[in-house]
């Protein structure tokens, strides 16, 4: 944690965030609108950030406004200020209006979200009291995004190439893959199946997140004759294929804890394995309070214990 007596830059969250609500807009008069303030006012507040930072943010033209490649590296930092001093913020009103310890957000990918419910609500309850948990749910890039950016204190996700490297990871489980078909499929009486039995099916996954991205990686990689004809957002549509027998289901096993359908079974698929791993995530460079630091300590610990 850095000195609170520490000389701060000459700007304040404010002219952030003009800065980043310009960003996002790419219009100064929509963004003094969205602001309500005037477009004079906007553009000293940009002169003061530009200035403090040594640097030209924006491109400005008569129709558009552009980031420069300053401006682009400077955004995400900018962004996570905004969201942490937004959350600071809410979490004192919180604290000054109806007591409590402010605030822990979790951020989750829904898949694993048995890992969390019921015990890890009543393991924060029975130590912390006083302190507010909310759960995000979210795909898992969405979920990476939301750590860089401040806007969770901490999640649980997969790991794939698309992680940063400014996250600090301790890693959960490994979740194999699997496939979801009908009972009465050819391919459904073995235990095991191997990912080649699978060419000339059609096969339904997932559009968001990295499962999609995995399994193409790995026909790739092994010259797989996979066809993914059916990428869907929800868990039921992808059910909903395989009960209609259009498709067989790919998905990590994890998905299929709760899934209690006569019609459908979980088949492990083999030669290769392909797993994801679960992992706890936080960011490296966010500074957390001792109380967010104590949360995150317990649930490690706890997830640890589960799974020895």
């Amino acid at each position: 944690m850095s000195e609170p007596w520490r000389r701060l830059p000459a700007l304040s969250l404010k002219q952030i965030q003009y800065f980043v609500t310009l960003a996002q807009l790419r219009h100064f008069t929509d963004t003094a609108s969205r602001l309500a303030i005037s477009q004079p006012a906007l553009s000293s507040a940009l002169r003061q950030v530009e200035t403090v930072l040594g640097g030209k943010l924006v491109n400005r033209t008569a129709s558009a406004v552009t980031l420069t490649e300053l401006g682009t590296a400077i955004l995400p930092h900018a962004q996570r200020l905004l969201n942490v001093a937004h959350a600071t913020f809410d979490d004192m009103q919180r604290v000054m209006l109806a007591g409590g310890d402010g605030t822990l957000r979790i951020g989750l990918v829904p898949s694993v979200s048995n890992l969390l419910f019921p015990a890890v609500p009543r393991l924060l309850a029975q130590h912390f009291p006083r302190l507010r948990v909310e759960f995000h749910d979210q795909t898992n890039d969405s979920l990476l995004l939301q750590l860089e950016n401040g806007q969770i204190d901490f999640g649980i996700g997969a790991l794939d190439s698309s992680v940063p490297d400014r996250l600090e990871i301790y890693p959960l489980q490994e979740d194999p893959f699997v496939a979801v078909m009908r009972r009465d499929d050819p391919l459904a009486d073995p235990h095991h199946l191997p990912w080649r039995q699978l060419a000339n099916r059609d096969i339904a996954v997932f559009s968001k997140g990295n499962s999609s991205r995995l399994v193409s990686a790995l026909a790739e990689s092994h010259r797989l004759n996979l066809t993914a004809r059916y990428q869907v957002d929800f868990l039921e549509t992808l059910y909903g294929l395989v009960r209609s027998q259009l498709a067989v289901a790919i998905l990590p096993q994890l998905y299929t804890t709760h899934l209690n359908d006569e019609e459908l079974t979980v088949i492990q698929l083999q030669q290769p394995l392909l797993s994801r791993t679960v992992a706890l995530m936080r960011s490296a460079k966010q500074n957390h309070s001792p109380l967010i630091e104590n949360c995150f300590q317990l649930l490690l610990h706890d997830f640890q214990l589960r799974g020895k």
